[in-house]
């Protein structure tokens, strides 16, 4: 588990590393045309549990079939707090793993400065600004980071679970989707 989970944290930490010289990187929002709606209201999540942020329900459909493994610790990505963390995980029909993170310590402005190795779009959910972050160096995963209240976000990291064929990163990026429509789903329905 922890080797699974510690590779969700790599990867999330290959984002920040930024542009190399065969990375791509976008302009910051301002100049790349990322335009996010405006939040329709705050929801904090300081105390919120992510395990509890997708319902069994939610999880069958999701294809997360393993119960849900809480973590509290420091993040490369979102330096200076422990972050709470839940991994799912699922074997059939395929294998994924899902990290959801909360992070009350940064904005969604990080992942529309152009400082991330990642190509990112916009992809609002229930009315929140949202974006997808698609590493430019690695196709294991795909990311979406939801804007829930001012310097507070949801961190979705959807990934291939290591079986042959990989699953492609589009399908991991809808997956990423869906996952953080869920989520949002549980959240404002008990907020």
């Amino acid at each position: 588990m922890r080797q699974v989970w510690g590779a969700l944290l790599v990867a999330a930490t290959v984002l920040v590393g930024g542009c190399s010289d065969g990375g791509a990187a976008v302009a910051p929002a301002e100049s790349s045309g990322i335009e996010l709606p405006p939040r329709p209201r705050e929801v904090r999540v300081d105390g919120v549990d992510p395990c509890s942020l997708l319902t069994e329900e939610q999880r069958t459909g999701l294809g997360l079939d393993r119960p849900p493994v809480f973590d509290l610790g420091p993040s490369l990505l979102y330096p200076g707090a422990d972050i709470p963390a839940c991994l799912f995980q699922g074997y059939e029909p395929r294998a994924v793993s899902v990290g959801l993170s909360i992070v009350t310590i940064a904005g969604i402005e990080l992942f529309t400065s152009g400082e991330l190795a990642a190509t990112v779009r916009p992809a609002p959910t229930h009315g929140f600004p949202a974006v997808v972050a698609v590493p430019t160096r690695f196709t294991s995963y795909c990311t979406v980071i939801v804007d829930v209240a001012p310097g507070q976000l949801l961190d979705v990291q959807f990934a291939d679970g290591g079986r042959e064929p990989p699953i492609p990163q589009p399908q991991l990026c809808q997956g990423a989707e869906r996952t953080a429509d869920a989520v949002m789903a549980t959240l404002l329905a008990s907020r």
